[in-house]
């Protein structure tokens, strides 16, 4: 029987407190149980690099309607301490209730303030009094939060037995259902019942709840990739991390080196040898790999980057979310050389691009870069499925072993009409060609002659106007024939779909350009869109405005058109209101 109360179709709900807390296991407990339970998931998680003791929080929001974007207001906070009131009250929604464990207060009184109810909750005194041990205070937690939305205590526990019965054994897991149970009925006795959120339950028809990073492992694994070398990296290692555990099983190797250079160097290795072969990184990693980034370029072996932005520089804020280096990749490294860069901003797109960026690279015969960011990267997402039946291997011109036979002069840098020449794999009969990194002729062999390197830079370079045509163009979302328009890439998607939503509700009429390939820039797409417009805002999470920046570098903007950045470089994502409210502003 649900309980009485109000009863809503979206819903935010927030855990903070400070690391060492449980706040990211709690959080993704509650997601997987309002998924189980038919909604539409999307989380949030905000966390320090390090490992314990400085505050974080586990934003998640969840619908009847798909959502891909933090919501703009908090409808249920669960404090673990009073400084994470401090830092987040300010964004409960009116009629909102919080939950603070109140440091040792063992009172439950509620306090009123701006229509929204406080009360006391002691989670340390409780789990002190019933276990002997502050540890279960995060599981006491998360059954207040149950009593709350009115979860099913049967996917509770077996979420709990998927977590806990295989590494700890059967005594733990009875021990956090009690607390579980305890923090339910704690919650009954001081919780009103108009201040309950009960939520409808759905069929969850098959649905899954992954992370950007594990959709790249996944595409990385469909996509035919057998080799992969990283060196471990905030926010990019659950990549690799997903793959050693399942690799093995696909006949895939996944080796740790000892830094980011040797990483791409080893995957440069691997695709030379004939694997399909990718890295990933983010941050700092990413500098380290430019000099083996360019000689992917040179050699022209096929390899796969997946680069998770992060705040930088040097170091900066390894855990936190940005956009900051789209630079790097579409101009970094020394010298010029074809390169592709593919920017997802959808769960499914993470799967498919990067499916897409293994045929790029090997119909191309240069390195392909998937770029995503921390916030898409490690957050998680409900989707419909995978296509697996859309799965498609396209090896270019690789050549066959009969068909290397067939020639009489093999010529690994062949001149072509669209610059891709034929690529045999070491060790086959009739396939000799040297492969180093200096400027060379058609066979591999150090060159300097002006006449060859002004023709190879052209072969190189003529790629990516084949490149150009084969790779994702542009998406057009909302009304188009609005004269607002917006552009952004990655994980901006959502807050942006979202924002064009609030934009109609006040009346304004707008659509957006997702951007999806980066490199080679798809100018014809982007000039059409913009030439539709009086405005056009870009939105985007760095300080220098990078996107905005490469589009007026590939484009003459016709002096009519209102350009505007809208750009956040807090270490935070957008919220969909900041992204509408400046457009209502300025327009």
């Amino acid at each position: 029987m649900k309980k009485k109360g109000t009863q809503i179709t979206d819903i935010s709900v927030i855990i903070a407190g400070i690391a060492g807390d449980g706040v990211l296991f709690t959080g993704n407990i509650l997601a997987k149980i309002l998924k189980r339970q038919g909604w539409w998931v999307s989380t949030y998680r905000d966390f320090p690099s390090n490992i314990r003791g400085e505050p974080t929080n586990y934003t998640i929001r969840a619908s009847l309607d798909r959502v891909q974007s933090r919501a703009d207001d908090i409808d249920v906070f669960m404090a673990f301490d009073c400084g994470a009131i401090i830092d987040h009250a300010d964004k409960m929604a009116g009629g909102g209730i919080l939950l603070c464990d109140g440091v040792g207060l063992s009172r439950y009184t509620p306090v009123q303030k701006k229509k929204r109810t406080y009360h006391t909750f002691p989670l340390r005194k409780l789990a002190r009094e019933n276990f002997k041990s502050e540890i279960y205070k995060n599981m006491i937690a998360l059954g207040a939060l149950a009593h709350i939305l009115d979860l099913d205590f049967r996917v509770i526990e077996k979420l709990i037995a998927e977590a806990f019965l295989k590494k700890k054994g059967k005594e733990v897991v009875e021990r956090n259902i009690r607390a579980i149970r305890l923090g339910c009925q704690q919650a009954e006795k001081i919780v009103e019942p108009e201040e309950l959120y009960p939520l409808v339950e759905r069929k969850d028809a098959g649905r899954l709840l992954l992370s950007g990073n594990d959709a790249i492992a996944l595409g990385v694994l469909a996509g035919g990739c057998r080799f992969f070398a990283a060196y471990p990296i905030c926010p990019a290692t659950e990549i690799w991390q997903w793959l050693a555990r399942y690799f093995p099983d696909y006949n895939g190797l996944v080796v740790q080196t000892e830094d980011e250079l040797a990483a791409l160097n080893m995957a440069l290795g691997a695709a030379y040898a004939g694997a399909r072969a990718m890295t990933s990184t983010s941050g700092p990693g990413g500098s380290l790999m430019m000099e083996a980034f360019g000689l992917a370029g040179m050699t022209e072996i096929p390899v796969v980057v997946a680069h998770v932005q992060r705040v930088g520089p040097s170091t900066g804020m390894p855990t936190k979310t940005e956009q900051s280096d789209l630079n790097q990749w579409v101009y970094g490294s020394h010298g010029d050389f074809p390169r592709i860069v593919l920017s997802p901003g959808t769960i499914e797109e993470c799967f498919d691009f990067t499916i897409k960026a293994f045929n790029l690279a090997e119909k191309y015969q240069c390195p392909v870069v998937l770029l995503t960011e921390q916030d898409f990267g490690q957050n998680l997402f409900t989707v419909k499925g995978l296509d697996l039946n859309k799965v498609e291997i396209d090896r270019g011109k690789l050549l066959s072993q009969e068909e290397l036979a067939r020639m009489k002069d093999y010529r690994r840098y062949e001149f072509t009409a669209d610059g891709i020449s034929p690529r045999a794999l070491p060790g086959m009969k009739n396939g000799l060609h040297m492969v180093e990194s200096n400027e060379h002729d058609v066979r591999g062999y150090r060159d300097e002659d002006p006449e060859n390197r002004g023709r190879m830079m052209r072969k190189r370079m003529e790629k990516l106007r084949s490149a150009a045509r084969d790779s994702i163009p542009p998406k057009v979302w909302g009304e188009r024939e609005a004269k607002t328009g917006i552009i952004g890439f990655g994980s901006t998607f959502g807050p942006i779909r979202e924002a064009l939503a609030q934009l109609k509700e006040e009346g304004i009429r707008a659509k957006y350009l997702q951007m999806r390939t980066l490199w080679p820039f798809p100018v014809k797409k982007v000039e059409g869109f913009i030439s539709s417009c009086d405005a056009v805002y870009i939105v985007e999470n760095n300080y220098s405005g990078q996107l905005s920046r490469l589009i007026q570098s590939q484009l003459r903007i016709p002096a009519r058109i209102k350009m505007k950045n809208i750009l956040n470089y807090s270490s935070l994502a957008f919220r969909p209101r900041e992204i509408s409210t400046e457009i209502q502003r300025t327009l």
